[in-house]
């Protein structure tokens, strides 16, 4: 019975019902779209990074880490190399020599890092070969070593595709060499910044110009994301000599963005149930007053108070549990369209490059978040009407009978 009279009294006024409804749609609508986009452009950087520069996990010689020498090379690159590839955790894995350098072309100067890579290994660890403008990896070429420039230093240089650069460093003997190269492709990601300083050429040009035979780095990525930890434990204990850090060591501000989300997130839901609180409390408090002469009857001709009580509580539960599945829905429905589409930010491409994002957003959100909010509708629900109710219970029939 008292549920049947909870539902029939918050229909006694339409459009006050239906405007908290639609209030509380909207807010777990909105707070579910903004999770799901910020949740999106977290993975987008994340993914970005691993299979743009930083990898799953990387290796180094400890002294390369201090003084980034040209002589802190991995020491025994080969059997590390060969002991990763042959692992059934590996998706690719890829030696690297890296080089300070000062380049330069006709049009102009700048300082790079250049990275001598095996081209086809390289391929499973990075995505580079995927952003090139010709499709040109490093194999087509004549005379002069090929060389691989980003869009943003070829701007810088004034370069294109065929324009000889010279490169400047000192060698494995601490006298200036100088390595003339010819640019067989022009490559593009989402990270600007990284463009800016990086460069690739072929790993055996690079060491025959500099003298140094080995690799700086060897990074790797896996099949299965949630295993990097485990496996870097493995490699450590292996082959303890070296350095090995997983990405999130490698790039800390990646894994502090993820937990910095979800704080965020739970403030924000915390400030959306707060803003749903009070709307449900003001509803429910105004719904008591203009009923009050209606209570005081119910409360004279015997429906005790726990009942009274009761009443208010359904009518706030019944409000939430109509609103709730209409925003969900309606935010699974639009998370899951965007999500497969996505969201275009064309005209903020270059502020969202220069942050490793792409222009494009694919909203994404955990499933657990749907029964999150649900929970916290409903609980939200019976916290705010607990004062309109108790002012309900402190009517006292006589003076309510006599109101006009």
């Amino acid at each position: 019975m008292i549920f049947k009279i909870a539902f029939k009294n918050i229909w006694r006024n339409k459009l006050r019902s239906w405007t908290v409804i639609i209030a509380i749609a909207l807010g777990i609508f909105g707070g579910l779209s903004v999770i799901s986009t910020a949740t999106g452009l977290s993975d987008m950087r994340q993914l970005n990074a691993i299979k743009t520069y930083v990898s799953h996990i990387q290796i180094h010689d400890s002294n390369y880490l201090k003084y980034s020498g040209l002589k802190d090379i991995i020491t025994a690159d080969k059997e590390i190399f060969s002991f990763i590839k042959e692992s059934k955790e590996t998706e690719g894995v890829s030696a690297r020599l890296r080089i300070e350098s000062f380049i330069q072309s006709a049009g102009g100067t700048s300082g790079v890092v250049l990275n001598g890579i095996d081209p086809e290994a390289e391929k499973h660890v990075t995505n580079i070969a995927e952003m090139l403008q010709e499709g040109n990896y490093l194999s087509d070429y004549k005379r002069k070593p090929p060389i691989l420039i980003s869009n943003k230093l070829a701007a810088k240089l004034n370069a294109n595709i065929k324009t000889t650069l010279q490169c400047s460093f000192t060698d494995a003997n601490g006298l200036p060499a100088t390595g003339v190269f010819k640019v067989v492709d022009i490559f593009s990601t989402s990270n600007s910044m990284y463009d800016e300083v990086n460069a690739f050429v072929r790993l055996e040009d690079l060491q025959a110009i500099s003298g140094v035979y080995g690799s700086h780095e060897i990074a790797l990525t896996l099949k299965d994301e949630e295993l990097v930890e485990q496996y870097r434990e493995k490699l450590i204990a292996t082959f303890p000599e070296v350095h090995i850090a997983s990405w999130r060591g490698i790039a800390p501000e990646l894994g502090y963005a993820d937990k910095m989300m979800d704080l965020v997130m739970t403030i924000f839901l915390l400030i959306i149930m707060l803003a749903l609180a009070f709307g449900i409390v003001n509803t429910m408090l105004m719904a008591v007053l203009e009923r009050k002469k209606e209570l005081g009857m119910l409360i004279s001709v015997g429906m005790n108070k726990r009942k009274v009580f009761w009443m208010i509580v359904w009518e706030s539960i019944f409000l939430a549990l109509i609103a709730g599945p209409l925003g969900i829905i309606s935010s699974y429905a639009a998370i899951q369209f965007f999500g497969k589409y996505g969201i275009d930010l064309s005209f903020a491409a270059d502020g969202l490059r220069s942050v490793g994002l792409e222009s494009v957003i694919y909203p994404t959100i955990h499933p657990n978040y749907y029964i999150v909010i649900s929970i916290l509708v409903v609980s939200t629900a019976i916290v705010s009407c607990i004062y309109p109710a108790l002012k309900a219970l402190k009517l006292n029939p006589a003076e309510t009978l006599r109101t006009a």
